[in-house]
């Protein structure tokens, strides 16, 4: 009975995460930059909420610390539910209108968070596994920072370059295994920026 209102306590925080989240950063949107240098730093933040790699990251912290296989899919999919109704509800209530292509879209890519939920989760908690593993998160994350190609990389985020960092102390377990999944994470990010239809 414990365990289960732990269980339920820990879903319901994530939708709370999720929903906030999702508030935020459409409230962030709104702010406009007038000259004062306060207003950069909400524009800043606005744009980074609008690319994929601080959810990518969200999402990789919640799966890799959810307490077992099971709860990390549901704990994500909670969250991104949760942001992406808040978000577009919020945006409906701004602006007069449901932008449903997008929330399609964007949902449809929410359901596929439970997978990567599960391999983010053995990526951090099997011990054979974390050679390998980390680097599909890992790679997302560096193809999103760094523009590459046969005789060229160049840094495109700086945000997304320190979010990767973040992603090896996450997985990290020795430094062999973190060398190894550096090493993949260099060559899934080099294959996802030449076959992805999306350029985030």
């Amino acid at each position: 009975m414990i365990k289960l209102k732990s269980e339920i306590l820990g879903f319901i925080l994530c939708l709370v995460f999720g929903i906030s989240s999702g508030i935020i950063s459409k409230y962030l949107d709104t702010i406009g930059v007038d000259g004062s240098w306060w207003t950069y730093v909400p524009h800043y933040f606005a744009d980074l909420f609008t690319r994929l790699g601080i959810w990518v990251l969200i999402g990789t912290i919640i799966a890799a610390y959810s307490k077992t296989l099971i709860r990390a899919p549901i704990n994500t999919l909670i969250f991104f539910i949760g942001m992406l109704i808040s978000y577009y509800v919020y945006s409906a209530y701004l602006f007069g209108f449901f932008p449903t292509s997008y929330f399609i879209l964007w949902g449809s890519i929410a359901l596929l968070s439970p997978l990567l939920a599960i391999i983010v989760w053995k990526a951090k908690n099997n011990v054979h596994l974390a050679f390998i593993l980390p680097a599909l998160p890992m790679g997302l994350l560096l193809s999103l920072s760094l523009g590459m190609g046969l005789y060229y990389v160049y840094l495109s985020y700086i945000a997304e370059l320190i979010m990767y960092i973040v992603t090896c102390v996450i997985f990290y377990k020795k430094p062999k295994q973190m060398i190894i999944s550096v090493i993949l994470s260099f060559i899934v990010a080099f294959i996802f920026d030449q076959i992805s239809p999306f350029h985030f």
